[in-house]
């Protein structure tokens, strides 16, 4: 039988299951960030913060749970939008993260990946979301599954960690290794920076860089969702080394139009250095690797032409 969260629903009923996941994540947040941690009552509508970590006006962080046990579909969606428009109208946030009690699809991670970005670069927020399975993980970590839940819960959430870390391993075997195209990715990031980016600097065929950078952010996710310190340790790792790869051949290959030989020798020196320099957990495959250039594109940390910040408005404005 598959099993989810939804296991919580039979026991207990749609508002019980909510509060139990509710539960979980408050008391998760507690333990990880102590006496700044506080749940937050909402009396009316969606306030887009279930807990926050500090004082608002200006929490540190705030975190928003939802119950969403079938799909990602445009009411859930919706929701999520909403939820993150009414937390950062409000109030001075740095960091905002969605919790919810499964598995992201490709194509929601792909939906995922797209907004998060887009309002990310919007607003200033980081954004990030935390999966079943990595709230399951980290209650063992810090000791509170144990004292928290009686056996029935804890056998409960055993089955639905086993159920949702085979599906999330599946999808992330299937988006890593064997992607090679995929449905509608070429039309979902084409107004990213990242692509704005490759074209400014005359580099036109992009279809092989998207994919790069989906698996990037696959990648990253993974690394977090199984160790937020330690998926985020190794994350930024990489990025500084890909980052000093990049401007070593910038210094070498800079042109003023043309960013083509740039990105080339940028790929042959990371395929060099995979097995050495850049050897990590097998979170980050080769395709991985290279994304997390075009994840240093999309917050205009790099460039493929000389003055690309320029270069990169005027085709804009151009455009």
């Amino acid at each position: 039988m598959e099993r989810d969260f939804k296991y919580l629903l039979e026991k207990y009923g749609e508002a019980g299951a909510r509060d139990v996941f509710e539960k979980i994540c408050v008391k998760l947040f507690q333990a990880m960030y102590g006496e700044k941690t506080k749940s937050v009552a909402v009396s009316q509508g969606d306030g887009g913060i279930d807990v926050l970590v500090g004082d608002l006006p200006s929490p540190q962080k705030v975190y928003q749970s939802k119950f969403f046990l079938d799909r990602l579909g445009s009411s859930q969606k919706q929701q999520i939008k909403k939820s993150f428009e009414t937390a950062t109208s409000e109030y001075d946030i740095s960091e905002w993260c969605l919790c919810i009690p499964r598995i992201l699809t490709e194509k929601e991670l792909l939906w995922w990946s797209e907004w998060k970005n887009e309002k990310s670069a919007e607003t200033g927020v980081k954004i990030d979301f935390c999966d079943g399975s990595f709230l399951i993980n980290e209650l063992k970590r810090y000791d509170i599954y144990e004292k928290e839940f009686d056996d029935d819960v804890r056998n409960t959430l055993n089955n639905i960690l086993t159920e949702l870390t085979t599906q999330r391993q599946k999808i992330y075997d299937e988006i890593i290794y064997g992607i090679s195209t995929f449905d509608n990715l070429e039309e979902e990031y084409n107004d990213f920076v990242f692509v704005r980016m490759l074209e400014s600097a005359n580099i036109l065929d992009t279809d092989d860089c998207k994919i790069e950078f989906f698996n990037a952010e696959i990648a990253r996710q993974e690394g977090v969702s199984k160790d937020e310190v330690a998926g985020l340790k190794l994350y930024n790792n990489l990025r500084t080394k890909i980052y000093s790869i990049w401007k070593t051949q910038y210094n070498i290959h800079k042109s003023t139009n043309d960013g083509n030989i740039l990105l080339n020798e940028s790929y042959l020196r990371i395929e060099d250095l995979d097995s050495t320099t850049l050897a990590s957990s097998a979170d980050y495959n080769l395709l991985a690797k290279k994304g997390i250039l075009h994840h240093l594109a999309n917050e205009k940390k790099l460039g493929w032409i000389e003055d690309y910040i320029i270069k990169l408005s005027e085709y804009i404005k151009e455009d």
